[in-house]
């Protein structure tokens, strides 16, 4: 029995069944032919966003290198400009005096130099360290003699021309020759002078909405100078806090309610805290903060930096994003590890030794510079003169030190002890010194007398002392 086949069903009919069954198999949202768009749109989003950055970054990069300026320590040849230089120090070191100016807005007292902060940098390592120097220490400026330290931005200022040449910058050449005068009192080499006027600092830290501070006891100033050359009352309670720019910028200044070492301390810690804000953020956020950042600097901050190159800018973002602020060595002239000479007035005369080991303890890193240990040399070994030599030494390796005795009775092996609990200095010493384990003591020995007064550490130079011990 011949039977009629079936009528097939219509192809369209078939088209929609299997439409149905990759739609059922289709995410919710790519259902109904919006995939394309969602994506079309998502891909514009992206490229808009990689755009503004572009142009954000492009417009805060002019901005920049408007900041940028000659160093007149470094002529150009004549009719050319200085080639820019990207500074080695993002690859190894460099060192950059930060120049906080009081920029009044009559200029009634001039420009001078308020804060003067060495910046170390070691990029390779990862750290960096500061040293503030108190606008009351006596240096030698060229073309001065021995004046406070802070007359070299100012002397420089108001002879430009006659220090540099012809149309040289005023503020060039105030951080040219304050450059000069620290490079001589630290003995250290200044590769670039940044310089920031107060309201610029200020300026900044509002931009970033604000800096975190801890402040470790309350701080009471009551006659805080105002631009006008007035006074007003400056209260900062104790606390964590986030401090808005005016308030950083009193809490770093004040200087009325303790002394100008303390000052220094506070500056420190409130450029540490912006650093942290900058790293908390993130690139993304830091770019999309560029103009506005360099907007602030450009109005208020002048560098050396060649800051207008592209590497550069890239070795500071690098730098910033692997800088662990625990890693920053925080250092001060100050009372509590360099000694005072004299004191005519206000002035301040300073040991050079203890200047020198101070840097040198600067140089040697965070963990040399995490403790506050004083090493005394004592003279077991009965040759003269030795304990002064071993402790110019250790001193040009950045120990802190006391004034050398003699021991009380001769020793035949040199010793290490610590009477205090400062395992990484003891460590540093021994290894320096190569001295037998035996004679290293983290604490003192049965009826071993007190240490002297301001000593933690004290070595005894034995009989089995080694010359190079007293080559600095």
């Amino acid at each position: 029995m011949n039977r009629e086949p079936a009528p097939s069903r219509p192809r369209r009919a078939r088209e929609r069944v299997a439409s149905r069954r990759v739609a059922a198999r289709r995410p919710a949202g790519l259902r109904g032919g919006c995939g394309p768009r969602l994506i079309g749109i998502a891909a514009a989003l992206i490229v808009a966003l990689i755009v503004a950055l572009v142009v954000a970054f492009s417009w805060a990069r002019g901005a920049l290198q408007a900041i940028q300026q000659a160093d007149p320590r470094r002529p150009a040849a004549a009719g050319q400009s200085a080639p820019p230089q990207i500074p080695p120090g993002l690859r190894e070191s460099l060192n950059v005096l930060l120049v906080g100016v009081d920029r009044r807005p009559d200029m009634q007292e001039g420009v001078r130099s308020d804060t003067l902060i060495l910046v170390h940098i070691d990029a390779a390592q990862g750290w960096a360290g500061m040293i503030s120097i108190p606008r009351d220490s006596v240096a030698d400026v060229p073309h001065l003699g021995q004046q406070k330290i802070n007359a070299a931005y100012a002397y420089g200022f108001n002879h430009a021309a006659e220090l540099y040449g012809q149309g040289t910058a005023p503020d060039a050449a105030g951080g040219a020759l304050a450059a000069e005068t620290v490079e001589g009192f630290l003995g250290l080499k200044v590769n670039y002078v940044a310089q920031i006027d107060f309201r610029g600092f200020q300026r900044v830290v509002d931009t970033l909405g604000g800096v975190t501070v801890d402040v470790p006891q309350p701080l009471l100033d009551p006659a805080y100078p105002t631009d006008d050359y007035g006074y007003e009352r400056l209260y900062v309670p104790a606390g964590l806090q986030v401090l808005d720019g005016a308030t950083a910028l009193r809490y770093a200044r004040s200087r009325h309610s303790s002394s100008d070492f303390d000052r220094s301390r506070r500056q420190q810690q409130v450029l540490r805290a912006i650093l942290t804000e900058v790293r908390a953020r993130g690139l993304l956020s830091q770019a999309t903060l560029l103009p506005a950042l360099a907007s602030d600097l450009e109005q208020s901050v002048s560098t050396t930096m060649p800051l207008g190159d592209l590497d550069t800018l890239r070795g500071l973002a690098d730098l910033a994003q692997r800088l662990d602020p625990s890693r920053i060595v925080q250092l001060s002239i100050s009372p509590n590890d360099v000694a005072v000479i004299q004191e005519l007035g206000s002035d301040i005369y300073w040991d050079k030794g203890d200047v020198a080991a101070l840097v040198a303890r600067l140089m040697a890193g965070p963990t040399a510079a995490a403790e506050s240990a004083h090493v005394q040399v004592q003279n077991g070994a009965e040759v003269q003169g030795l304990a002064g030599r071993v402790t110019d030494t250790l001193r040009a390796h950045g120990f802190q030190t006391a004034a050398p005795v003699d021991s009380p009775a001769p020793a035949a092996h040199s010793q290490l002890i610590d009477y205090g609990g400062h395992p990484q200095t003891l460590t540093r010493l021994a290894e320096l010194l190569q001295i037998d384990p035996r004679y290293v003591f983290s604490s003192p020995p049965p009826d071993t007398p007190p240490a002297p007064l301001r000593t933690d550490i004290i070595l005894i130079l034995g009989a089995d002392h080694h010359e190079a011990w007293a080559t600095p």
